[in-house]
C-alpha cells in the first residue's frame, strides 16, 4: 500500500478541532513545550514518532530502542521519559516480550502487567497522560523461520500467545483507567504497515501507527494540563 492510499485528511481536521477548542489556545497546543514521549522497542524506533510530530506538530521523542521489553522501558524509564516532562506517554511493547524462544528476553504475562501498571502509574504521577498500545499483529510463517516454532507451539500457536499479552495490555488499561489503541485489531486491517520479517513496520507503516496513535492524542491534547514534573522532583 502506497502512503497516498490512507487518508490523512480526518487526522488534520481532528487536530485543527483541538487547537480551536475554547480550553486551549494554538500557541499553547503547537508549542514545542507540549512534549510526547513514545517509549518502546524497534517498532517504535523505526520512525512512527516522527511522523507524529509532523501530524500533531508539537515536540515528540522518539524513546524506543531495538529489542527492549517493558522490563527494560521500566529500567529506563526515568532516564528516558521522565527527565523530558512529557505532556503524553505513548507505551507500546510485547513483541519481545512475547519471545518463547528467547528465555533471557522473555517476559512472563504477570510481569509484563506488573511492568506496564508500574511504567502507567509513575507517568500520571508527574502529571501525564498515557496511552497503552497492544503488542502487533505478526505473520507467523517469516517469524517462524527466525523463532522456532516448536516454541510456541505447546502454547497453541504465535497468535494465541500473543492474544494473551494483548489481553493484559487491555487489563492494564482497565485498572488504571488509560486508553488502549489497539494495535492487534487495527493493524490487521492494514497488510501493508509490515515488512517481510512479519513484525517491522515499512515506511508506510510508521504512518500508520502514526495516524492511529495521533487519533488517541488529540483528544488528550485539550484537556487542562497540571504542572508536569520529573520522578525526581
Amino acid at each position: 500500500m502506497s502512503t497516498s492510499s490512507f487518508s490523512l485528511l480526518p487526522i488534520f481536521l481532528a487536530v485543527g478541532t483541538v487547537l480551536a477548542a475554547p480550553n486551549t489556545s494554538p500557541d499553547e497546543a503547537q508549542s514545542k513545550d507540549f512534549t510526547i514521549v513514545c517509549l518502546g522497542d524497534s517498532i517504535t524506533r523505526a520512525g512512527y514518532p516522527a511522523e507524529l510530530e509532523k501530524l500533531l506538530q508539537v515536540k515528540v521523542i522518539n524513546a524506543g530502542v531495538g529489542g527492549n521489553t517493558s522490563r527494560q522501558g521500566l529500567a529506563r524509564l526515568d532516564r528516558d521519559v521522565l527527565t523530558n516532562k512529557p505532556n503524553v506517554v505513548l507505551v507500546f511493547f510485547g513483541a519481545n516480550d512475547s519471545r518463547l524462544d528467547a528465555p533471557k528476553t522473555h517476559v512472563p504475562l504477570k510481569e509484563y502487567e506488573k511492568n506496564l501498571t508500574t511504567i502507567v502509574e509513575r507517568c500520571q504521577k508527574t502529571g501525564a497522560n498515557v496511552v497503552l498500545g497492544t503488542p502487533p499483529p505478526i505473520d507467523p510463517e517469516p517469524y517462524y523461520q527466525r523463532h522456532p516454532k516448536e516454541n510456541y507451539q505447546a502454547a497453541g500457536g504465535l497468535e494465541a500467545w500473543l492474544a494473551k499479552y494483548r489481553a493484559a495490555v487491555l487489563q492494564v488499561g482497565e485498572a488504571t483507567k488509560v486508553p488502549v489503541l489497539d494495535l492487534n485489531e487495527l493493524l490487521a486491517k492494514e497488510p501493508a504497515w509490515r515488512r517481510p520479517d512479519g513484525v517491522h513496520p515499512t515506511e508506510a507503516g510508521t504512518q500508520i501507527i502514526a495516524r492511529l496513535f495521533a487519533k488517541q492524542v488529540a483528544p488528550l491534547m485539550k484537556q487542562p494540563h497540571p504542572p508536569r514534573t520529573s520522578s525526581h522532583e
